[in-house]
């Protein structure tokens, strides 16, 4: 009986010995998946001082805070890796990690994002968050996965305005013989042709020696990257268009975002959502600040009424046609239910 006893004692301790190393090695295999540190590798076109920064800075603070430290963002400003383009094909080869560049850019990744191209598709800031917010947005966002892109989110760039070097642009004819630099899509380039101008596709990171150099006459961009690029020093004439309303998806490499733990990768989604707020109040307030300062600097605005607007509208609808095509009727007739809400 004492030996059954004793046999039976041995067997209980000898169990209680291996749960305590399986728990002892679980829970050092969970510490040391803790202890794994990640790099995220950001870059943007816009300038140092412009608040594409800052939103990146405050992407950073919150996903090293949040990740305990376990993650890293190294970010890179001005085109310090390339134009939007080039740092597209990085993102997708691994070489880099996350941007957020114009949607344009992106069409050669997934042709959905080709929708948030369309001259005059929202009237202002608050139906472009709605949408894109929305479940067209992220529709769009999720068409990128299959291609190696996680799409987390929309920040804001602004409303995009028109500048040139020649004369006061108010109306189509105005465009007679414009050199304009356009985005490096096929819709922009057509848009701008068949409003007129000589449409001329350039990298942002190029276009302030293309103006200084006469290259092109004319060029598109929100207030503050006007003023941040200092595009006043080469451009004489404002005009207040708002033909496009753009936005920054967010994009990471999705073997990158895959790779992360679990936790980790909610961190970044969480990042990307609580900057995007932080984001759009940066824009509106330096959208206000910049018209004022490029004033100051001596251009001259001229504000479009909304017959002149509807002129442009009119004479860009083709594109309308075109977007339905290359995007898919479904997609584009959800859209067009959203912005009409």
């Amino acid at each position: 009986m004492r030996k059954r006893k004793f046999i039976l004692v041995f067997i209980m301790v000898f169990a209680a010995v291996l749960t305590a190393c399986g728990q002892s090695s679980s829970n050092k295999n969970q510490d040391e998946s803790k202890k794994d540190t990640y790099v995220i590798v950001a870059g943007h076109a816009a300038a140092k001082d412009h608040f594409a920064q800052k939103s990146f800075e405050k992407f950073k603070e919150l996903v090293e805070k949040n990740s305990n430290g376990r993650i890293k963002v190294e970010i890179h400003p001005g085109g310090e890796l390339g134009g939007e383009r080039e740092m597209v094909e990085q993102i997708l080869l691994g070489d880099l990690t996350m941007m957020a560049p114009a949607s344009a850019p992106l069409d050669a990744v997934t042709k959905s994002m080709a929708v948030w191209d369309l001259p005059y598709l929202f009237t202002d800031r608050q139906m472009a968050h709605r949408v894109l917010d929305g479940e067209v947005g992220q529709e769009v966002l999720d068409s990128m996965s299959d291609k190696g892109l996680v799409g987390l989110a929309y920040w804001e760039n602004g409303f995009r305005h028109l500048t040139n070097s020649i004369l006061p642009i108010a109306s189509v004819s105005d465009f007679a013989g414009i050199n304009m630099r356009t985005l490096e899509n096929p819709m922009q380039i057509k848009a701008w042709s068949l409003a007129g101008a000589n449409a001329t596709p350039i990298a942002f990171t190029e276009l302030y020696a293309a103006l200084e150099n006469h290259t092109v006459d004319a060029q598109e961009t929100p207030l503050s990257l006007m003023y941040s690029m200092k595009f006043y020093e080469v451009q004489k004439y404002l005009s207040l268009t708002g033909h496009t309303y753009s936005p920054w998806p967010v994009v990471m490499n999705k073997q990158f975002f895959d790779s992360l733990p679990d936790d980790l990768q909610q961190v970044v989604r969480d990042a990307a959502y609580e900057t995007r707020e932080y984001n759009r109040q940066l824009s509106k307030e330096d959208e206000e600040q910049a018209l004022q300062l490029l004033k100051d600097q001596g251009m001259e605005v001229l504000e479009l009424t909304e017959a002149q607007k509807q002129e442009f509208k009119h004479a860009m609808s083709e594109i309308y046609s075109d977007v339905k095509n290359d995007v898919g009727e479904e997609l584009f007739d959800k859209l067009m239910k959203e912005v009409s809400m």
